[in-house]
């Protein structure tokens, strides 16, 4: 099977990007726009088109859904109006800003010091939490310690009942 090819000279190649919605003149009429100024567009994406590229050039533009006529389901338009300026976005990422400083135990900078002085002054924990973690160091080395007697008393004097009630050794039991 054969193809047969015609040669067409001076076609304009559509772009794939879809800022070309866009063209030049529309942007410069959209950049030339003042504070208050409306119009209208058919479509929710070309209100997409229109606010991405305000967010590029440093314009702020709102919509609102229009109804016309009774049915609501087909008679619509959006109109568009520029609320003010804003700050230019640009499209490249700032990835120094967004890295982190550490990264697990992989990182250089983990084994580095931060500053001067104990790690404990440096973060700057709270005097009452020092306090009752020593409060509980301390608690557990005395159930150490009652953890010792009682196995010394196992061991030497056969004594069983360790329960916390007051016994009163009588004649008989000693």
């Amino acid at each position: 099977m054969k193809i047969n090819i015609e040669i067409e000279d001076n076609i304009v190649k559509p772009s794939i990007y879809p800022s070309q919605m866009l063209d030049t003149e529309t942007k410069k009429v959209l950049r030339s726009m003042e504070k208050g100024q409306s119009f209208t567009v058919k479509t929710a994406g070309q209100v997409q088109h229109i606010q991405l590229y305000g967010r590029s050039v440093g314009k702020r533009f709102s919509s609102r859904k229009i109804y016309t006529g009774d049915r609501k389901d087909k008679n619509f338009h959006f109109r568009v109006w520029l609320e003010g300026d804003r700050e230019p976005k640009t499209r490249k990422p700032d990835y120094a800003k967004n890295q982190p400083k550490t990264f697990g135990s992989l990182s250089k900078q983990a084994s580095q010091s931060d500053g001067e002085g104990s790690a404990t002054e440096r973060s700057k924990v709270p005097n009452e939490i020092l306090t009752l973690i020593e409060l509980k160091e301390e608690n557990r080395m005395i159930v150490d310690d009652l953890n010792k007697i009682k196995k010394i008393l196992r061991q030497e004097l056969g004594y069983s009942d360790f329960s916390l009630e007051k016994t009163d050794f009588t004649e008989d039991e000693s």
